[in-house]
């Protein structure tokens, strides 16, 4: 019984840390299209990683990815072959209603 305490509790924590990742971000098109705002975020992860600077990750997920840290960010994780690829999700993204 504990145990199932205590994995309902994990569950809970664990279900909040990712629901606000969806939440507070400036995408309104985010809920319908997790999977391609996971494909989008990792960019700014990966720049976050490369260059282990704090405040990269959020500059680059400003305005829904629609700024120039973004861009900076395709170029520096070299995914800049797939640039109008991402410019699409980025427009998928920005779509919905908030």
């Amino acid at each position: 019984r504990v145990l199932f305490l205590a994995l309902v509790a994990a569950c809970i924590v664990l279900g909040r840390g990712t629901s606000a990742r969806y939440l507070d971000d400036e995408c309104p098109g985010v809920m319908g299209n997790r999977d391609l705002y996971e494909k989008v975020v990792r960019i700014c992860d990966d720049c976050s990683n490369i260059f282990r600077m704090n405040d990269v990750g959020s500059r680059c997920r400003e305005n829904c990815f629609y700024n120039v840290d973004f861009l900076w960010c395709v170029y520096a994780t070299e995914r800049h072959g797939e640039i109008d690829q991402l410019n699409r999700w980025m427009s998928i993204l920005k779509a919905g209603r908030k």
